[in-house]
C-alpha cells in the first residue's frame, strides 16, 4: 500500500536529521512491493546512478509501473501522445531530415495495451513534424507544422479519427505563422496557434502573437483572426512588450474565454525584447483574454482583453519572493473536483533544458494552481516544487551531480473533474501530484525512465510531452527524448479505478457454432478488499474435459494483456490467480466483459477467457450464453 510522506511524519523527521541537504525525504511517494525508490533529492538523479561504467541509470519508480514501450527507432517520442478508442498518436519535435522514412507522426493499435503494434506513419505536411499542435477532440486530430514551416508555409492538417486505425485526412491549409504550440475547442470548431520566436512586438509591428483558424468545415479550413499585444490595454502592452512570445493557450469548454502563458522570465528563451531583464522578469505570467466573439461567430472578431497576472505580482513561494522565475510555459484551464475554475501553469527553462547540477541551481521555476473564480483578479492558492528544484539544496545537487529538470509540460486523468495533475518533468521523468486540495499538493508517484540505448555517457532519458490518459484502461502515454513511447499505470487503487473494479459471472460459453448455452460452465467472481483480492474463477470445459479453478487471486485491474475476445475496455477486468488445471497446481490469467445490449451492430454478448500462465498449457474463451448473469462495477 502507497502512503503519503505525511502519513510517517516519524519516518520524515528521522529523514529529516540523517539528510540535512534534504527537504525531509527523498520523496512524497512511500515506495510499494517491486518499486525502486529515488536514492537522491526528489526529482535528482544522482551521477552514482548514472555512470554507463556500471550499466547506465536504472530507472526510478514508485507509486507507478511501466506497461509498455515502443523505443520508436531510438527517434524519441518529442512531440503530443494522443490516445483515442484502441489508437494512440505519437508525434516527432525536432527530425533533422524531414525526408527520412521514420519521421512523422505513428499511429499505435493499442487494444492489447501491454502489445502496442505500429499500424503506419502519418507523413502528410503537418503531421511530419507536428509537435504540442496535435490535439485531438472528439473524432477530429489536428496537427499543425512545429514552429515555422519550410518555404514560408506553416501547415494544418486535419483528420476524422473516428476509424482511429484508418485516420482520414480531411484537409490541408496554410497558417499565418507557425505553431510551437496549438489549441483545439471541445466543439473542434477552432484551432487556436501560438507562433514561437521571431521577431519582437518591437522590432516588428506587425508580428502574429495568436492565430485562429475557423474549422466548421473541415475540409475547408478558413482563416478566422490574426492578434498581437498591440491591441492590449497601454498600461498592460508596456508591462508585457519585453519579451519575445506567448507559448500555451487553452479555452474554457465553450471557448468563451482563452488562458495564455506570456513566454517572459529570466530565461534566454523567454528574451526581453532589447529592454533588458526587468522588462522580461514581469512580462511573465497568464493572460487570460475573451474570445465569445471567436466562440460565437461575431463578425469582425476580436479578443478582448480580461486581465494579466505577472509572475511579479503575486508570490506565495518564498524562494522566487521577487517573481524572477523561468519563462511562463503551460496554462492549462481545468474545473476542480471541488466545482471551480482553476488554471495551472508551469515554467521553463532559466537553468537550461540540459538538467545537469549547473543547470539544476539556476532553475527558477515551479508549478501553480491559479483560481479564477473572480478573472479580474486571479489568484495563486498553491505552488509545487519538488526538492531538486529548492534554492536551498543547490549544494547537494553539485555535490552529487545531479540532473534534475523542472516542471514542465502537463497532463490530467480528468481535465473537467480534476484532482490528479501530470506534470512531464525532463530529467525528473513524470510526477504524479494530488491537488485535491488546491492549496496544498501532495505527490504521490513518480517514473523516471532508465538510461536508452542511445543515450549519451552517464545521462539519462528524459520527457517532454504532455502525458495523456486513457480513461478505459486506467494508463498513461508518456514520450522521451531517446526512448520512444512508455504507457504507466498507477499502483494505488485510490488514484487507479481501474483497480477498483468487480465483477461476476455466473452461466455458460455459448457454442461457437450455433449459440447455443453449450455445456461449459463459468463463474467468475472477482473484487478487492483493502489490499488484497477476494473471489474466485471456474471453468468446467466439457468439450476438452478440462477444468480450471483459481483459488487465489493475486492481482485485479484492467485487461491489459491478450484475452482471447474480451476488449480492453472500460467494462472489462483481468485478474491474475493460483489454484488448479485438472487438479494440479498452477497459476492463470482470466478476464470477462460485461458486454451490452444497444441493440443492431452495436450490441455484444459478455465475454469470458481463461489461460494458463504456469503449470499447464491451456486457453478457452468466448462469448456468454445470453442465459448467464454478468455483473459489472467501478467503484
Amino acid at each position: 500500500m502507497h502512503r503519503t510522506r505525511s502519513a510517517l511524519l516519524g519516518l520524515s523527521l528521522l529523514s529529516a536529521v540523517l539528510l540535512p541537504t534534504m527537504s525531509q525525504a527523498a520523496s512524497f511517494c512511500v515506495p510499494g512491493p517491486g518499486d525502486r525508490p529515488e536514492t537522491g533529492l526528489q526529482g535528482a538523479v544522482p551521477l552514482s546512478e548514472r555512470l554507463t561504467a556500471n550499466g547506465g541509470f536504472k530507472g526510478f519508480w514508485c507509486g507507478v509501473r511501466k506497461v509498455a514501450q515502443d523505443p520508436l527507432w531510438n527517434r524519441g517520442s518529442y512531440g503530443e501522445n494522443q490516445q483515442i478508442g484502441h489508437c494512440a498518436f505519437s508525434s516527432m519535435r525536432d527530425p533533422s531530415d524531414l525526408n527520412a522514412p521514420t519521421t512523422g507522426t505513428v499511429v499505435f493499435d493499442v487494444s492489447v495495451p501491454k502489445d502496442p503494434k505500429m499500424l503506419t506513419i502519418l507523413r502528410t505536411p503537418a503531421m511530419i513534424r507536428a509537435y504540442s499542435a496535435l490535439e485531438i477532440s472528439g473524432n477530429i486530430m489536428v496537427a499543425a507544422f512545429k514552429d515555422f514551416g519550410p518555404n514560408g508555409t506553416n501547415p494544418l492538417d486535419v483528420y476524422d479519427v473516428s476509424d482511429c486505425m484508418n485516420p482520414k485526412l480531411l484537409s490541408t491549409s496554410n497558417v499565418a505563422s507557425g505553431n510551437h504550440d496549438g489549441w483545439l475547442t471541445e466543439d473542434t470548431n477552432t484551432y487556436y496557434g501560438v507562433p514561437f520566436g521571431g521577431q519582437t512586438i518591437l522590432a516588428n509591428p506587425n508580428r502574429i502573437d495568436i492565430h485562429v483558424t475557423d474549422l466548421t468545415d473541415k475540409a475547408h479550413p478558413k482563416p478566422l483572426l490574426n492578434w498581437n499585444r498591440l491591441s492590449l490595454p497601454a498600461d498592460v502592452y508596456e508591462r508585457t512588450k519585453g519579451t519575445f512570445n506567448f507559448h500555451d493557450i487553452s479555452t474554457n469548454r465553450a471557448g468563451t474565454r482563452a488562458y495564455m502563458a506570456l513566454y517572459g522570465g529570466t530565461a534566454p528563451l523567454g528574451g526581453t525584447g532589447g529592454l533588458g531583464a526587468e522588462a522580461g522578469r514581469c512580462a511573465n505570467g497568464l493572460m487570460i483574454m475573451d474570445t465569445s466573439d471567436i466562440a460565437f461567430r461575431r463578425p469582425n472578431p476580436q479578443m478582448r482583453f480580461i486581465s494579466f497576472t505577472s509572475w511579479c505580482d503575486q508570490q506565495i513561494d518564498p524562494d522566487f519572493g521577487d517573481g524572477s522565475t523561468g519563462s511562463a510555459h503551460a496554462t492549462e484551464y481545468v474545473i476542480h473536483e471541488n466545482g471551480k475554475e482553476y488554471v495551472v501553469t508551469t515554467d521553463e527553462s532559466a537553468g537550461g533544458l540540459a538538467g545537469n547540477a549547473a543547470g539544476v541551481c539556476a532553475q527558477r521555476s515551479y508549478a501553480r494552481m491559479i483560481d479564477i473564480t473572480d478573472e479580474l483578479h486571479p489568484k495563486i492558492v498553491g505552488t509545487f516544487k519538488p526538492d531538486v528544484n529548492k534554492p536551498e539544496n543547490c549544494p547537494a545537487n553539485l555535490a552529487a551531480d545531479t540532473n534534475g529538470g523542472m516542471v514542465h509540460y502537463i497532463g490530467f486523468q480528468d481535465r473537467y473533474n480534476m484532482r490528479l495533475v501530470v506534470y512531464a518533468g525532463a530529467n525528473q521523468g513524470i510526477r504524479f501530484v494530488d491537488w485535491r486540495d488546491p492549496t496544498s499538493p501532495k505527490e504521490i508517484a513518480y517514473y523516471v525512465k532508465e538510461r536508452h540505448e542511445t543515450t549519451a555517457q552517464n545521462e539519462t532519458d528524459f520527457t517532454r510531452p504532455d502525458p495523456r490518459y486513457d480513461t478505459n484502461n486506467c494508463i498513461f502515454y508518456t514520450g522521451w527524448n531517446q526512448g520512444g513511447v512508455v504507457s504507466v499505470e498507477l499502483t494505488n487503487p485510490e488514484y487507479n479505478p481501474c483497480l477498483r473494479r468487480d465483477g461476476t459471472i455466473v452461466g455458460y460459453v455459448a457454442d461457437a457454432q450455433t449459440g447455443d448455452r453449450g455445456a461449459n460452465k463459468v463463474v467468475f467472481q472477482a473484487r478487492r478488499s483493502g489490499d488484497s483480492f477476494v473471489g474466485k474463477v471456474q471453468l468446467t470445459d466439457r468439450g476438452t474435459n478440462n477444468t480450471v479453478a483459481i483459488n487465489t487471486l493475486t492481482s485485479l485491474g484492467a485487461a491489459l494483456d491478450h484475452c482471447g475476445t474480451v476488449e480492453a475496455a472500460a467494462d472489462s477486468i483481468q485478474v491474475e490467480g493460483t489454484g488448479t488445471f485438472n487438479g494440479a497446481p498452477a497459476s492463470f490469467r482470466a478476464c470477462m466483459q460485461k458486454g451490452n445490449s444497444s441493440g443492431g451492430s452495436g450490441a455484444r454478448a459478455g465475454q469470458f477467457y481463461v489461460t494458463c500462465t504456469a503449470g499447464c498449457s491451456y486457453e478457452f474463451g468466448g462469448a456468454l450464453h445470453n442465459s448467464s448473469t454478468v455483473v459489472f462495477n467501478q467503484n
